[in-house]
């Protein structure tokens, strides 16, 4: 008689220990971080990233083509899964980071089309860098990047799934 293997089969709380020994956080370290303070800590956290994901698209200096082109990329996946989890506080932790990754790879699409209003729009610098101007596959290695990024960061801050178990 074989058992099957399913992760629906596994409790939350030893997926979380799993998945914290993967990307290397401590066990421990949500132990630390109270859902209230893991919530401050996203909000300031969205504002620092916010800042850096615009500078990477005015950087001037060495690496400047793949910092300017990729790098944001990151960033954008890493504000959206950090946003996400702000503002749907009941989805799960994968959920938040899979909805901003697809999010991210949409626009990117949409770039692919050149629609005539979004080239339209992409004139004004705000929407240029919200929605970017042109296609490029290499853009989902980094959106994945910061997918992984995205999901680290939040089981460090103490995402409620990796606090209580709850779901």
């Amino acid at each position: 008689m074989s058992r099957s293997f399913s992760v629906t089969n596994i409790p939350s709380v030893s997926l979380n220990i799993a998945m914290k020994r993967i990307l290397l956080i401590p066990p421990f370290i949500n132990l630390i971080i109270t859902r209230h303070q893991g919530r401050i800590l996203k909000i300031a956290l969205l504002v620092l990233i916010f800042i850096t994901a615009l500078y990477t698209k005015e950087y001037q200096g060495e690496y400047q083509k793949i910092i300017n082109r990729h790098i944001g990329g990151v960033f954008y996946v890493l504000f959206g899964a950090i946003l996400i989890s702000v503002v749907f506080s009941r989805l799960k932790l994968w959920q938040a980071t899979v909805f901003a990754f697809s999010l991210t790879s949409v626009l990117e699409i949409i770039q692919y089309f050149r629609f005539p209003f979004l080239l339209e729009l992409t004139k004004s610098k705000f929407f240029l860098y919200l929605l970017g101007n042109s296609f490029n596959w290499y853009d989902f290695i980094y959106y994945a990047i910061g997918g992984v990024v995205g999901f680290a960061v939040l089981m460090l801050l103490g995402h409620k799934e990796t606090v209580t178990g709850d779901s």
